[in-house]
């Protein structure tokens, strides 16, 4: 907010500043003009007096402009900026067209009295001094705060100290020149003023092409390019889509879409689209982004991803998905979760449609068995058995049974209110066994445990590589 306030503060100061200087100016280029004749010190006496004009402008729409955003301006007002400076370019044609009107009448049909005078070249140099102190100021604030109104007015003043530097030198040998030439004042005048209508009128294009390249939410050359090659370099990002984008004052809007891996979870994907985020904005400054994502098959994505990504758009969560080759007929095993209050009836539809939904996904699938699992309350109300010592022993023993395991580490084993155990085994391997082995052990440790003991409904075996807890004495 208090850099907000100070940029403001500072866009304020230099626009007054210009405009008092501007005034000031025109006051002595209309007395100086209309003393001696010469077209060309009455052509620098308009073009002031169209800067004080636009300085006004600028004034008024700097301050629109620094409205915050609404619900009827949603991208914020910036480009009340951008309008002030394409109004303001079409003022200085108008102007530019009295002094062409000026211009031809001096030139084919009268001849007016000219007054060879000093007094044109002091005034042309004091105004180049204020344009080029001006200028400076409205540069460094324009670069500064990245004002397109402020830019159309440091444009404008330099156009005037360029304009004032061919009036001085034509000022200057006019004067020399009338001496010996009668016609050469006239003649001069002419040629110089037209010099200038030609440097004003190229500079007033460029602002006009920039300022309605703006209007219309012309893409800054190279810029999609740019966003494309910056998120396209971040992991898990598949393509980069539908980028737009559009300037309104210092702003820059980027609108995107992304694909993603669809299997990808919710906060990974938020992980993404922040990592976007930041990557656009060091690349684009004062970049709004808005970014979408959109889930998308991967080139690598198996069969048993895409079974998962199946049940995850439909909202299912299954598990232990196995996928059976059967002489080039593929057999798919899963769980389905379901809630704990979800009737048969209902839970078998919802299996039945997701299966269907899976065959149709992949030819090559000719069944589906799905084990429907009951998601229990939680947390599930129950007690941890430490009196059976010698049931622990028992498990211990099965563990260390198995092949690989090194040390059977803690064993709990709680029972729910309902009389069901749930048996946690902790223990140890290699640190270079493969994962199938380590699988293979684990499954296993279940198999020998639910045969050992009956009521336990579940059995949890959490194998660590070695050392990773105390070998029990």
């Amino acid at each position: 907010m208090e850099k907000a306030r100070t940029e403001d503060s500072e866009k304020r100061r230099v626009t007054l500043l210009s405009l008092a200087t501007a005034l000031i100016l025109i006051v002595v280029k209309v007395a100086v003009g209309l003393k001696t004749g010469y077209l060309t010190l009455i052509t620098e006496a308009i073009h002031s007096t169209l800067d004080a004009l636009v300085t006004v402008i600028t004034f008024f729409s700097i301050r629109y402009a620094g409205r915050p955003a609404d619900s009827d301006h949603p991208y914020g007002h910036e480009k009340a900026e951008n309008l002030a400076a394409f109004t303001e370019c079409i003022l200085l044609f108008v102007a530019l067209g009295l002094i062409v009107n000026q211009l031809i009448r001096r030139l084919f049909f009268e001849a007016p009295h000219l007054a060879p005078s000093l007094w044109p070249v002091i005034v042309l140099v004091f105004s180049m001094v204020f344009d080029l102190n001006r200028a400076h100021a409205l540069k460094k604030v324009a670069r500064a705060y990245k004002s397109p109104a402020i830019e159309a007015d440091a444009v404008h003043f330099s156009a005037d100290l360029l304009t004032s530097g061919i009036a001085l030198c034509g000022m200057g040998l006019a004067y020399v020149l009338s001496h010996f030439i009668h016609s050469a004042s006239w003649f001069i005048d002419i040629a110089t003023t037209g010099v200038i209508l030609f440097t004003v009128v190229r500079m007033v294009l460029r602002i006009i092409l920039g300022s309605s390249q703006v209007l219309l939410d012309r893409t800054a050359p190279g810029q999609r390019e740019l966003i494309r090659g910056v998120v396209s370099r971040i992991p898990d990002v598949i393509g980069v889509e539908a980028i737009r984008t559009r300037e309104a004052g210092k702003k820059t809007f980027v609108d995107l879409t992304i694909a993603i891996d669809r299997n990808l979870t919710v906060e990974s994907s938020s992980r993404i689209q922040q990592s976007a985020e930041a990557a656009i904005k060091r690349h684009v400054d004062n970049a709004d982004v808005v970014l979408q994502m959109r889930p998308e098959a991967k080139a690598t994505e198996d069969i048993v991803e895409r079974v998962r990504a199946i049940g995850a758009r439909d909202g299912h969560n299954i598990h232990h998905i196995t996928v059976h080759d059967i002489r080039g007929v593929l057999h798919v095993d899963m769980d389905l979760e379901v809630e704990g209050e979800t009737k048969l009836g209902e839970a078998h539809a919802l299996a039945d449609l997701l299966e269907t939904k899976i065959r149709e996904d992949n030819p090559l699938i000719s069944e589906v068995n799905t084990h429907i699992e009951w998601r229990k309350q939680s947390p599930v109300e129950g007690k941890v058995v430490t009196e059976r010592d010698a049931l622990i022993g028992v498990i211990e023993g099965i563990v260390r049974a198995q092949q690989g395991i090194i040390e059977c580490g803690r064993v709990v084993i709680e029972e729910e209110e309902s009389g069901d155990v749930v048996i946690t085994v902790n223990c140890t391997m290699r640190p270079e066994e493969h994962g199938a082995d380590v699988q293979r052990t684990s499954e296993e440790i279940e198999r020998a445990l639910r045969e050992t003991v009956r009521r336990s409904s579940r059995v949890v075996v959490h194998v660590e590589p070695e050392r990773a807890f105390p070998r029990r004495p």
